[in-house]
């Protein structure tokens, strides 16, 4: 009898074949649908400097600022579909301008030696907390 529940253990049947199948078609619909959490909506990039706004770039169409400030000059753009990025700064890492685009609503690029913030504004926030 045991030798017969050996044989049985690794024999292929219908029903492994029909779950395996379910498996991967549920991995690979489940990695190829859309989150829909916080990838659409991005309306514009708002521009701080030390905590107060000092522009706005529209991501509907492409957009390039400069902003001249004590420490320097930064130049952010903006194109549709992408979002927006520091194109050029004076600071001595560049962190800012390597960092890449932004373009998620709530995403954010920052330049510490030039106090300067870059956030995405629009309707789907992705939060990573909430706190009451």
């Amino acid at each position: 009898m045991e030798k017969d529940f050996k044989d049985n253990l690794y024999e292929l049947r219908v029903q492994d074949v029909v779950l395996a199948s379910a498996l991967v078609f549920a991995s690979v619909f489940w990695l190829a649908a859309p989150s829909g959490a916080g990838g659409g909506g991005a309306s514009a990039a708002k521009v701080y400097h030390n905590g107060r706004e000092v522009g706005e770039l529209r991501l509907d169409r492409p957009e390039t600022r400069s902003f001249t400030f004590e420490a320097g000059r930064i130049t952010v753009e903006a194109v549709p579909g992408k979002g927006a990025h520091i194109l050029e700064s004076n600071c001595p890492a560049k962190v800012c301008v390597h960092s890449g685009w932004a373009g998620r609503p709530g995403e954010t690029i920052a330049c510490l030696p030039n106090k300067l913030l870059v956030e995405i504004e629009g309707e789907d926030r992705e939060y990573d907390a909430v706190i009451r």
